[in-house]
């Protein structure tokens, strides 16, 4: 058994890492070293001790991934990423979030993790990757009930809609009951409610970060495309809210007003956007994940509306952080045709 295990590890030193794991982290390095950023400028604002700790907490998860990561990159004989660095924040700039929004930002970025180092841990196949991730699972859960535990204390965090037990199982008879556009052929399921209030939660994050962020961005540019943000999530929270309230549920309360008026810049324009175009990501996600899911027909059309609309936005993102040399170019495969060629 012993000697198993000893082949296993040695097999997982000598195999050269697969495109999917060198891409799992390399993704990883750009949002840790973004994290660190964000993090330590945190740091330098926070007031309430309770919170602080969980931000260093969160700090040193960061850390610790990018020493891991760059002597996985090493070992690989692949360049270290560029990543982002001191040179991408200013710790100095004038205090931008709230105590209470900087908690709130940890938990909803572990939920994120936790969905992102599964997705990372299934395309993993060298045991030595597997364990890492394995690994940062692990404590990126700690972070998450640690950062959710002092919501609660604090009573901060919007807790879900609850229902009524129904007075028996039963079956779907009529065709009517995935239909429902504008509302009301019936009520929304548990299923939907978790979608509409969980991300809304999630929305409305993003749209207060990129409201901080168009609020000091220093590039016309960036601040155009950032506030154009903003009025996105905006109306996706009004459409998603306005279900909810047709049900007489309640919703999420909206995190700006945790944004104080600071104009200074505390990142980098690359920062920002970037961190901008992370948000957008994971919001066409969980858009997906709610299209595959919910059953009324309204809830679907909305979802594949908001995702088609937040896929443009970052397609035009993308135009200007390659426009501004912003975008650091992940590790490609060989071009063949240029290589023969050379012949």
């Amino acid at each position: 058994m012993d000697e198993h295990i000893d082949t296993q590890k040695k097999t997982s030193h000598t195999t050269k890492l697969t495109a999917p794991e060198i891409s799992n982290i390399w993704s990883q390095y750009q949002n840790d070293s973004m994290g660190i950023c964000v993090y330590k400028y945190m740091l330098e604002n926070v007031e309430d001790e309770s919170i602080r700790d969980i931000l260093k907490f969160s700090l040193r998860l960061a850390e610790g991934h990018i020493s891991k990561i760059t002597n996985y990159f090493k070992n690989e004989n692949f360049p270290v990423p560029h990543g982002f660095t001191e040179h991408d924040v200013n710790l100095t700039a004038p205090r931008l979030f709230s105590d209470t929004i900087c908690l709130t930002y940890t938990y909803v970025m572990s939920v994120n993790g936790l969905a992102g180092y599964a997705a990372a841990l299934t395309t993993n196949v060298r045991r030595d990757i597997r364990d890492y991730f394995v690994e940062c699972q692990n404590e990126t859960m700690e972070l998450f009930n640690k950062s959710l535990d002092l919501l609660l204390e604090k009573g901060i965090v919007s807790r879900p809609p609850a229902i009524n037990p129904a007075n028996s199982v039963k079956f779907i008879e009529k065709q009517t009951f995935i239909k429902g556009l504008l509302g009301g052929e019936r009520p929304l399921s548990c299923i939907e409610i978790n979608h509409l209030f969980w991300d809304l939660k999630k929305i409305e994050l993003s749209k207060s970060f990129t409201v901080a962020f168009a609020q000091v961005a220093k590039s016309s540019q960036a601040q155009k495309h950032l506030w154009r943000g903003a009025e996105i999530y905006a109306k996706h929270t009004e459409i998603l809210q306005s279900v909810l309230a047709m049900e007489q549920l309640p919703f999420p309360k909206s995190d700006t007003s945790e944004i104080t008026n600071s104009t200074t810049a505390p990142f980098s324009d690359r920062l920002m956007m970037y961190h901008k175009a992370l948000f957008g990501s994971t919001t066409i996600g969980f858009y997906g994940v709610a299209v595959g899911t919910c059953q009324r027909a309204d809830l679907i059309v909305h979802y594949t509306r908001m995702a088609a609309e937040m896929s443009k936005y970052l397609e035009d993102g993308m135009n200007i952080v390659i426009e501004n040399k912003w975008m650091e170019e992940p590790p490609l495969t060989d071009n063949r045709k240029k290589l023969a060629k050379k012949q």
